[in-house]
């Protein structure tokens, strides 16, 4: 090295505004550890600060990286008290000495191992007895790293300017350090609890691991908290390098596994192991030899990351654009550190922290769009699993459905035949049969709807004593068939108009009502109904439904309202049903923010209650019309009439028959879509029952085309599928009305009469 006579650094003119270097020649002594005072008698060396001792020379003296040394320089200030000294870290420990004081040291400096003991922990220091004229020693010893010497150098400045250096230090540390924790932290569980993506996974490592090299390394904010040994945290600094390379090669290959050469990664990534299985094996003076040639390493997974990423937007993949952009970024990074590790440039904290805040964020875009695509493709395939559910349900109500309708309409037509009484209990026993059947399947469809959130509460002001006697009267001959009492009890006081949706209250009490009915094998089933509260315009009703039957144990109180549940298998077996009702009851109160609750003794019986709170409809004048009459006004209305039967099944058509022609209508007959739109063009008809899934033309193509020819003759659906996405495409076509198979007759002609004008 080229040596001078002087070893002054002169800063009497300098501009304290800012930190300012020491950087220089100084005095040096090697195989020494000089203390002050102790420099009188002594030639110098001269030796350029900071530089390592490898492979250099003082004079025809080569030096090693292992071994110890003694600088002395001369520094001349300004006058002033309050310097501060910035000395960061040297290979391995150190000992500083100002105007013959000792300010600062790092591990204790020796002249043999035994002694000596490294440590790295940058250090601000506050110098004192400052002069014009000031004497800095430094010593320093290495035993163990594979360098010597000194790679940064001092620094000196005001107690204020170092000051607020320190503080950016920290901030700049701690923030990055923050936002790779949470965010590798928030990657981790978003693996463990989300879908299992490998490149979520080894980001989230890689930014766990490089979230200790931020404050355990550099400036080792870190060791100004936590005193560590420094062999432990020099091996796991060298491990985190290689760690972090291998985590981030494996998420580059995971991300874009169709554009990464899977025998290219696997290589680094082993060399990348065997880096770290040297790391793990070794001593320091063997691993500590390993960074240089791991920045080769580094190059290469750079610019194959680059490649890959260049490859990936040229295929379009939705997430490269971001993943180009940091590759970018962190090329520059990287080749910026390179030129500061070898003194080619000077450090710039800031460069580095926004060029890695910039790196990790458009690594992170890119895994949320990995992840927003994920679930968008998750969403789709529930909604394509979801329709193939629909559809299933679909189809597999109609084949169901449609024998079902045979069954039910030629159940009630024999029973209105007279019947012996041998043959009406199996006629019973029959239309019983088929009705169980029809409910479970529409419990199926209900659950079905309400899973996916498709039902709909439809608000309409209905008189309540006439809802609850309707009910009652339905169930009053189930009840008198199993030798049961049915009892109501109505509170009087509150036989007004409310405003509800009728249909799904008479689901619930129905659904309530025929569950005590099967359970209870004698006494009584009670239905009470008496008001629990009330304002001007609201008011609060509470339902029971009271049995001495079979009864729950208390453990299965709240497992009854599950899907498919009983209390136990044997209540399956002896008394039947699917489980869904009181699952369906539980679901559809819930949605308008109900409630239900039951109490039971096993062995006596059980209630179940809820309170529900209505707003006052506007009560409604009408006059009173008897059963008899309104029996009479139907009958009267459908005689005669000409009705379109467009049906393919043969036995729907023998049962439609039977019943039409009971009520004295007029039929003709259209085996399908396409007959039917005939015969409305040539003939009159004053309602068409058309049937929807038949050959050649279906039932709404046939009623477009009815339509099409300005025909507004009443078109009721007859439809074997409860679903609303048929019912609403059936209003949605043009028909007027559906009824779902299989069919009462009492609601058929109830339909007829409602649809047919006049």
């Amino acid at each position: 090295m080229g040596q001078t006579q002087s070893a002054t650094i002169d800063l009497r003119n300098a501009d304290f505004s800012k930190s300012i270097s020491l950087d220089g020649t100084y005095e040096f002594y090697w195989d020494q550890l000089l203390l002050p005072g102790q420099f009188d008698t002594l030639t110098p060396g001269y030796f350029p600060f900071p530089s390592l001792w490898n492979n250099q020379f003082v004079g025809d003296k080569p030096l090693n990286a292992k071994g110890f040394a003694t600088y002395r320089a001369i520094i001349l200030l300004p006058e002033r008290s309050d310097y501060t000294l910035y000395v960061e870290d040297v290979y391995s420990a150190f000992a500083l000495y100002f105007n013959g004081k000792l300010i600062a040291k790092n591990g204790q400096v020796a002249t043999t191992p035994e002694a000596y003991l490294p440590k790295w922990k940058p250090q601000f220091v506050a110098l004192p007895n400052v002069s014009d004229t000031n004497e800095l020693i430094l010593q320093i010893a290495n035993f163990d790293h594979s360098k010597g010497g000194a790679l940064e150098g001092m620094q000196i400045g005001t107690s204020e300017v170092m000051a607020a250096e320190y503080l950016a230090i920290l901030a700049y540390d701690l923030i990055l350090t923050g936002s790779l924790l949470t965010g590798g932290l928030f990657f981790l569980g978003l693996y463990f609890f989300g879908r299992r993506d490998k490149a979520i996974l080894y980001f989230a490592l890689f930014c766990l691991i490089y979230s200790y090299r931020v404050i355990g390394f550099g400036y080792y904010v870190l060791h100004s908290l936590v005193d560590v040994s420094w062999y432990v945290t020099t091996r796991i600094e060298y491990l985190t390098l290689f760690l972090a390379t291998f985590a981030f090669g494996r998420f580059v290959h995971h991300t874009f596994p169709l554009e990464a050469k899977k025998i290219i990664w696997d290589i680094l990534d082993g060399i990348c192991l065997l880096f770290i299985g040297l790391t793990l094996l070794f001593p320091v003076s063997v691993y500590s030899h390993l960074v240089e040639p791991f920045f080769g390493i580094l190059l290469i997974y750079i610019a194959l990351t680059f490649f890959i990423y260049v490859r990936a937007k040229i295929n379009r993949r939705p997430d490269s654009t971001f993943g180009l952009i940091s590759v970018g970024v962190v090329f520059l990074i990287f080749v910026y550190n390179i030129f500061v590790y070898f003194g080619l440039l000077e450090e710039n904290k800031a460069v580095s922290f926004w060029g890695y805040v910039s790196f990790f964020f458009s690594q992170s875009l890119i895994l949320s769009f990995r992840f927003a695509n994920s679930l968008k493709q998750a969403k789709e395939e529930a909604e394509k699993a979801s329709q193939a559910k629909t559809d299933f349900l679909s189809t597999i109500s109609h084949e169901i459905r449609t024998p079902l309708n045979a069954v039910v309409g030629i159940s009630h037509f024999l029973l209105q035949d007279k019947p012996r009484k041998d043959q009406k209990e199996n006629l019973i026993s029959l239309k019983y049969s088929a009705e169980n059947l029809t409910s479970l399947i529409n419990d199926i469809l209900d659950y079905n709807k309400l899973e996916f959130g498709s039902i709909e509460f439809e608000e309409m002001t209905v008189n309540l004593k006439e809802v609850i006697t309707s009910i009652y009267r339905g169930y009053r001959v189930k009840a008198q068939a199993k030798g049961l009492d049915l009892n109501l009890e109505f509170d009087e006081s509150i036989a007004i108009e409310i405003i509800t949706d009728r249909t799904r209250l008479n689901q619930v009490l129905n659904n309530l009502l025929d569950n005590a009915i099967k359970f209870t094998k004698e006494g009584h089933v009670t239905l009470k109904v008496k008001r629990q509260g009330e304002s001007r315009d609201r008011i609060t009703i509470r339902y029971e439904v009271e049995d001495t039957g079979i009864g729950i144990p208390e453990d299965k109180l709240e497992q009854i309202f599950e899907r498919f549940t009983q209390a136990s298998s044997s209540t399956t077996r002896e008394f039947g049903g699917s489980g869904l009702g009181l699952s369906i009851i539980k679901r559809l109160l819930e949605l308008q923010g109900v409630a239900i609750q039951v109490q039971s003794k096993l062995g006596e019986g059980t209630t179940f209650f809820f309170e529900q709170e209505y707003t006052r409809g506007v009560a409604r004048k009408v006059a009173p019309v008897s059963l008899e009459d309104q029996e009479q006004g139907m009958v009267e209305k459908l005689h005669g009439r000409q009705v379109l039967l467009v049906e393919d099944n043969t036995m729907n058509v023998v049962v439609a028959k039977k019943f039409l022609k009971s009520w004295n209508m007029k039929i003709d007959l259209a085996e399908n879509g396409e007959v039917a739109v005939e015969k409305a063009s040539s003939n009159y008809y004053d309602i068409i029952l058309m049937d929807l899934q038949m050959p050649v033309m279906d039932g709404y193509e046939a009623t477009r085309a009815i339509r099409a020819t300005k025909n507004n003759v009443p078109i009721v659906a007859l439809t074997a599928s409860a679903l609303v996405r048929v019912q609403e495409k059936v209003l949605h076509y043009g028909m007027n009305d559906y009824i779902t198979k299989p069919f009462d007759p009492e609601e058929l002609r109830k339909k007829l009469v409602k649809n047919i004008r006049g």
